[in-house]
């Protein structure tokens, strides 16, 4: 049973990547300044944006958008986790307000999903940089980010499973 769910996933996975790289590969063919939709400073793009031939455009495209997407998902999943974490608050507080909840272990669980996405649109934008200050702000990104998710790992082992305070 979990072959097929996980199976279903990867199918699922290489569906969107499917119909993502044809969606760009068409926008970047029949509208040549698409690529520059996805630029900060796009009313100027000779100033962010380097040209270089159609598969390095193809492929510029597709890691901006991948870049894009997993910032989403990213998003997705803090915003979720919340959401959940909070109504599991709610629920445990009007059963004993006394008794502790657990929900920190388990916010705690999203924020690192969450930060794995974001450091891996990070990883995907260090291909696309252009200039030396934007790798560094990168590098320091990346660090950042990674301390916030090892501080989360070290925070849930802490806390253990029901060893938690409010």
């Amino acid at each position: 049973m979990k072959t097929n769910v996980s199976s279903a996933l990867t199918l699922m996975l290489i569906i969107v990547i499917s119909a993502l790289t044809i969606l760009g590969v068409t926008a970047s063919l029949l509208y040549p300044n698409f690529v520059f939709e996805f630029q900060p400073g796009a009313a100027n793009p000779e100033s962010v944006y380097v040209p270089g031939g159609t598969v390095y455009e193809i492929i510029y495209i597709l890691l901006t958008m991948a870049t894009g997407v997993l910032y989403l998902v990213g998003g997705g999943v803090v915003f979720f986790g919340g959401m959940l974490t909070a109504v599991r608050f709610i629920q445990a507080k009007l059963k004993d307000p006394d008794k502790p909840s657990g929900v920190t272990r388990y916010l705690s669980g999203y924020l690192t999903l969450g930060l794995a996405f974001f450091i891996g649109a990070e990883i995907i934008k260090t291909v696309v940089v252009r200039t030396n200050e934007e790798f560094l702000l990168l590098i320091f990104i990346i660090i950042s980010r990674g301390l916030f998710s090892l501080i989360l790992y070290l925070e849930r082992r802490w806390h253990g499973s029901e060893a938690e305070t409010e």
